[in-house]
């Protein structure tokens, strides 16, 4: 049964994403703003898509520590890839922080581009942590701006644990942002490259910004915390 779920879910994923962005895959003629409204509906498509057929649902704790507004860097977890497209809908035209490697992809690239995403290349952290901090600054002295980013840096079994990387502290202290911690355990149920995802609830966490603190240790040490206990 898992194997016709996640077959008939592969079908119908691969298929309409091919159809969808070939239709709309002259995106250097599109608005932002019009990017912005296609990949959440993508998005959206994706989430609903994997709860009809996958079984796959979710619950979300803590919404209300979601701020109302300004500019602020969501640091999740990652443990699949539900949680990029969980995200994204969530917080629709947000500007994820992405490994170098992903801007090659075919047609999602020039989305990434006019969606304004930020690459970084883990093998040069000091020059990526400047371009970093650089678009960061340049994008919110124009427009408040919703980041996200995945301090483990890496997909993570559930259960195990990482060294977190520190550019999300660098941007909560050179950039004067507010992080907005969550944690999810989407790893139990959209098994990381495994064909067959399994049935469940996915428990979204949207745990109280952190905002203010210099301490880098401390910020590092109670993002761990939020996410391994």
């Amino acid at each position: 049964m898992r194997f016709l779920r996640s077959f008939s879910f592969y079908i119908f994923f691969y298929t309409g994403t091919v159809f969808f962005f070939l239709i709309f895959s002259p995106v250097s003629f599109f608005t932002r703003n019009f990017v912005v409204v296609l990949s959440t509906f993508w998005t959206k498509s994706v989430i609903k898509l994997s709860k009809l057929i996958l079984g796959i649902k979710y619950e979300i704790r803590g919404y209300e520590n979601i701020p109302k507004s300004g500019s602020f860097v969501v640091a999740s977890n990652h443990q699949s890839a539900w949680e990029t497209f969980f995200l994204g809908s969530l917080f629709p035209g947000s500007i994820f922080v992405l490994k170098y490697e992903l801007r090659k992809i075919p047609i999602f690239s020039q989305y990434f581009k006019k969606l304004g995403f930020i690459f970084v290349k883990r093998d040069k952290a000091f020059d990526s942590l400047k371009i970093l901090l650089k678009s960061v600054k340049k994008l919110i002295s124009k427009n408040n701006c919703i980041f996200v980013i995945f301090p483990e840096g890496t997909r993570i079994k559930p259960g195990e644990r990482i060294k977190l990387n520190s550019g999300v502290f660098a941007i909560h202290k050179f950039a004067n942002l507010p992080i907005l911690p969550i944690k999810l355990d989407s790893g139990k149920y959209w098994i990381n490259k495994k064909f067959n995802k399994r049935e469940g609830k996915i428990i979204v966490k949207i745990l109280p910004i952190i905002n203010k603190e210099d301490d880098k240790k401390k910020v590092m040490t109670k993002l761990e915390n939020y996410y391994y206990n």
